[in-house]
Formats: structure tokens, sequence, C-alpha cells
């Protein structure tokens, strides 16, 4: 008896966007931030808090309520970086 083996269409490219998702939330770079305000300062970050996905300080996911993000600075070439108001209440 032969095995047949069915590949479900789409399961891999799936599996690869969620594998580059967690990539990076994980890698850390040293990033030239010009922070509100004008001053320049280098902060390691996340790619996903560099491209303004994540709080620069919680990492939290931009939300609602207290989760809802505000811009603080702009990397050059990357875009504009965010902290969450819980963070800048000094709730978290």
């Amino acid at each position: 008896m032969h095995r047949i083996s069915v590949r479900t269409w789409g399961a891999s490219s799936q599996q690869d966007r969620f594998a580059a998702m967690v990539e990076r939330l994980q890698t850390v770079d040293t990033y030239t931030v010009m922070i509100d305000g004008g001053g320049l300062v280098s902060l390691e970050l996340t790619q996903a808090q560099a491209e303004g996905f994540e709080c620069l300080t919680c990492k939290r996911l931009c939300g609602n309520g207290l989760s809802a993000f505000k811009p603080v600075g702009f990397i050059p070439s990357t875009g504009m970086v965010f902290r969450c108001v819980s963070c800048l209440d000094g709730a978290a």
C-alpha cells in the first residue's frame, strides 16, 4: 500500500509568517532615535519596537485605552516609535 501525502496549501507560508513575526519580536539591535524634543539617543530595541508595533518601554502591542500609543520619537529610515499611554502616565 502506498501512502499519499496531502499538503494543505498555505500551511507552510502561514508557519513562515509566524516564524518571521516571532523573530521580529525577539531580534534586538541598537538604533539611534531622535526623541521628541530633539535629542538623539541610542536604544537597544526589538525590530517590532523600532517599526512602531510595540511600546518602547513595556513592549505592549498598540491597543485601546491605556495601551493606546502616542509617538515619542523617530528613527531615520525606519519611522516613528511609540510608547503606550500607561507608560507615559507612569502606570506601567
